[in-house]
């Protein structure tokens, strides 16, 4: 990871280190993706287009997080 090297290893940190980067690469002000698409926060139609994605693995992958949290809390 290459912003968040002092966190430890998970998915969603690296989603938040990518993302950090498009911003940075992009000059773009730095919030949540979701919150891009609502406001804007994009020069172009191909930046509006990759936020969309990243969107929607961000929320897959929060659902993921969601259900092993699941599973470990029934399994206590």
């Amino acid at each position: 990871m290459k912003h968040f090297k002092k966190w430890n290893f998970s998915l969603s940190i690296y989603m938040c280190d990518i993302l950090f980067d498009f911003y940075e690469r992009n000059e773009l002000d730095h919030c949540c993706a979701l919150e891009s698409l609502i406001g804007g926060n994009f020069h172009n139609e191909e930046q509006k287009e990759w936020l969309k994605r990243f969107n929607d693995v961000w929320e897959r992958v929060e659902q993921r997080d969601i259900n092993i949290n699941s599973k470990e809390v029934s399994n206590v």
